[in-house]
């Protein structure tokens, strides 16, 4: 009767331990389910807005910031400090459930009202990105993204919340 139980407790233990592992897994399998589906509410589940808006806020500023020091001419720094604070803007717009939805669906904004079938073509003619995912840390972890025909890798940092993970920070290369 006690070996029943020590090896129930063990194997729970054992079940545990390993959805506590692939849960970033299942969570990215249901985001892109749930993109696929155009089911924004359910994509919304899994993304901290507020974070990734203030980290591509961040990466935007810094690398205006680095442009405006590699130059001289003072009107163009005033000009960079205008657009800083008009793409903070577009990223409060397109940072949403439904602008989040499209990107993950691989759709870019002015393809919105495209016919679905010209992009179906489209799409099967293009070559799959390259996926790289894992853990950075036991409470984070990481998505690459490279296109084929590019070198720049997009990274997707997701931290645990709770029993589950949400989306925290986008890196998207600007260089």
């Amino acid at each position: 009767m006690n070996k029943k139980i020590i090896w129930t407790v063990i194997g729970l233990i054992f079940c545990a331990l390993a959805y506590f592992y692939v849960s970033p897994y299942i969570v990215l399998n249901n985001i892109k389910n749930a993109a696929q589906a155009g089911d924004s509410k359910k994509v919304s589940q899994y993304i901290d807005y507020p974070s990734v808006r203030q980290s591509l806020k961040d990466q935007i500023n810094t690398d205006m910031l680095q442009d405006m020091r590699d130059e001289q001419d003072h009107f163009s720094g005033w000009g960079q400090m205008l657009a800083s604070t008009l793409l903070d803007k577009i990223v409060d717009v397109v940072v949403t459930p439904e602008g989040m939805t499209m990107v993950l669906q691989g759709q870019g904004l002015k393809e919105v009202d495209q016919d679905k079938s010209q992009e179906t073509a489209d799409v099967k003619r293009q070559d799959k990105p390259e996926y790289k995912a894992g853990y950075t840390s036991w409470l984070n972890f990481e998505v690459q993204i490279q296109a084929p025909e590019s070198s720049k890798v997009f990274k997707v940092m997701m931290v645990r919340d709770g029993l589950s993970w949400k989306v925290h920070k986008i890196i998207v290369p600007l260089r």
